[in-house]
């Protein structure tokens, strides 16, 4: 296998320097149980302490890495990530400068100035905001994961409910710039083409993997329950007494990660050309 360590991460866009949502698992080749991986200050994850854990040594060269939330804004049904919107990018690579470039002074790149500066502001729906270009657009691979029965995640461009997935993907637009910045030989996949070697960061949605290993609609909120998603999926069983549902989505993230890795057919998916690679990306394991 081309990889031997396996990383996922439970993402959060919150606003705020600790972050109970984000999780970090991971684990090796084979079939040893997955181990979560606690933050080196103790207590919950800080964004800026996940980078520095990543740019600092967290990242060999056999590494997969998986983030759970969306690369990019949706690109094909329009044109344009914003329609109408003078200095619109055209690539992924220029869209999070530009969301770097309007959020630079937001802290632990939270990215909330964004959605409330123009000529940006307009494609979003806020609390008490409804933008004159407001459109709830998907990218191409979330109608691809509703047509094979994964769901589909909210619109990016919808920002209220439990469900919205926007201002995560913001803050995940900055962290992956300034870390693919800060460690050069990392490759975003597919924005970035497949090396042979050296680590790799890909878009991952949780619910594929829940469904490949038997699992219904609902949150994994027990150790049983996770185990048995851990054994459908190849891996050994973890020995813990909780567990919540953001660590659950996390350690069978890299399970999930180390299942499909070696499958050749899941990084060149139907459809996939090397323009929607480098404006909307992919989920890896959506075929």
């Amino acid at each position: 296998m081309r990889f031997t360590r396996f990383v996922a991460v439970d993402w959060s866009g919150a606003r705020g320097p600790h972050l109970p949502g984000v999780q970090v698992a991971e684990c090796r080749a084979g079939d040893a149980a997955p181990r979560l991986v606690r933050s080196p200050g103790g207590g919950a994850w800080r964004r800026s302490a996940l980078f520095e854990w990543l740019a600092g040594g967290g990242l060999d060269e056999g590494t997969l890495l998986g983030f759970d939330f969306s690369f990019t804004f949706p690109y094909v049904d329009r044109g344009a990530y914003f329609p109408g919107a003078p200095g619109t990018p055209s690539e992924a690579l220029a869209l999070w400068r530009l969301v770097e470039r309007v959020c630079r002074d937001d802290a632990e790149f939270y990215a909330g100035t964004f959605t409330r500066s123009a000529p940006w502001r307009d494609h979003f729906r806020t609390n008490g905001y409804l933008g004159r270009r407001f459109v709830r657009r998907h990218k191409l691979v979330e109608a691809r994961c509703q047509a094979q029965g994964l769901g589909a995640p909210e619109s990016v461009f919808h920002l209220i409910g439990a469900k919205q997935v926007g201002m995560g993907s913001l803050a995940g637009m900055r962290f992956l710039l300034a870390i693919r910045t800060a460690v050069p030989r990392l490759t975003v996949w597919p924005m970035d083409p497949l090396p042979q070697r050296g680590p790799v960061a890909a878009e991952v949605f949780p619910r594929l993997f829940l469904k490949m290993a038997g699992h219904g609609n609902g949150k994994v909120r027990s150790v049983a329950a996770l185990n048995r998603c851990l054994k459908a999926l190849g891996s050994d069983p973890i020995r813990a007494r909780t567990v919540t549902d953001d660590e659950a989505d996390a350690l069978i993230t890299t399970v999930g990660l180390r299942a499909i890795a070696g499958e050749a057919a899941l990084w060149r998916p139907a459809g996939l050309t090397r323009r929607l690679a480098r404006t909307e990306g992919w989920v890896l394991g959506v075929r």
